[in-house]
């Protein structure tokens, strides 16, 4: 029996990107359905679970992308609330690559520093969706996270909504200026910069200078750098002792632990592939790569 993902977006045309990579993932077959609201889910959702005997169910899955990371979650809860008994197929969010790209982002940091409890983690420019995650992932794995944003009311805004979504306690900081970026990581450990591109969030001078950083990491692909002097193809590259990842290194374990989270929905039928998910699953993606490397064999 054919393996199907059925792909959900809010937006008109589904990601190009989503799907070459869910056919790279081992799917048989991909449907793409855009301009997909809430209120379609439970008629999307019968439309997969009835048309298959439930012990073949393990074949469906489902993928909420689009470009609205809230929408895509709450149509996978919505999804997960249709499903009854042995009626229910395997489900993951990753609207515009927020959540894998989040879960590599803090793979890659753990795996340079290993324990982060009591660290100090700094998410620059971190109001958006992957800001947001990152922040989780971070507070997840020990470290105490300051989220930033050029005005404390955005910041403040994100840290709220995620201890009411995430129950993740994090500390709103606003971040506009040189000096005040300097304060803020002050006995900061871990930098990442989260911001739109073509904004720059951080000069090479303060982290040079800051005697406590030891890794930073750059989600942005665009020029300039969010975090000056990381270059995107940076991965593990040592600079005046500290450990630089730049975001093309980050969106190759991005694409793997996404391959390898699609992968997985179709080993047992009715998983829930939400954000802390998708990164335990990248986290040994991972793991998995670098054994690769060590035989010298390929990743892709």
């Amino acid at each position: 029996m054919k393996k199907i993902l059925v792909y959900l977006s809010n937006e008109k045309q589904p990601s190009l990107f989503d799907l070459i990579v869910a056919y790279d993932s081992d799917v048989d077959v991909v449907l793409p359905f855009g301009n997909i609201t809430l209120e379609d889910i439970t008629s999307m959702v019968h439309g997969c679970i009835f048309t298959r005997r439930p012990k073949k169910l393990v074949n469906t899955a489902i993928l909420f992308g689009g470009n609205d990371s809230d929408l895509a979650d709450d149509m996978m809860k919505k999804a997960k609330k249709t499903f009854f008994g042995d009626f229910k197929v395997s489900v993951m969010a990753d609207p515009d690559g927020n959540t894998t790209t989040s879960a590599a982002t803090v793979a890659k940091i753990k795996d340079v520093l290993g324990d982060m409890k009591g660290m100090k983690a700094v998410v620059l420019a971190g109001t958006g969706a992957v800001g947001e995650r990152v922040s989780v992932l971070l507070h997840r794995e020990g470290a105490s996270v300051i989220l930033t944003s050029r005005k404390l009311e955005k910041a403040e805004a994100v840290c709220k909504k995620i201890e009411e979504k995430y129950g993740r306690d994090i500390t709103p900081l606003q971040v506009s200026t040189d000096e005040e970026c300097m304060k803020a990581l002050e006995g900061a450990q871990i930098a990442i910069g989260t911001g739109k591109a073509g904004i720059q969030l951080m000069k090479k001078d303060i982290w040079t200078k800051n005697p406590t950083i030891r890794v930073l990491a750059d989600v942005n692909a665009y020029p300039p750098a969010g975090i000056e002097g990381v270059e995107v193809a940076d991965d593990a590259k040592e600079v005046d002792g500290k450990v630089l990842f730049g975001a093309v290194a980050i969106g190759d374990l991005k694409t793997k632990g996404m391959r390898d989270v699609i992968r997985k929905m179709y080993e047992e039928k009715g998983q829930y592939m939400d954000l802390e998910r998708i990164y335990d699953i990248t986290w040994e993606s991972l793991e998995v790569k670098k054994e690769r490397y060590e035989k010298g064999d390929t990743i892709m």
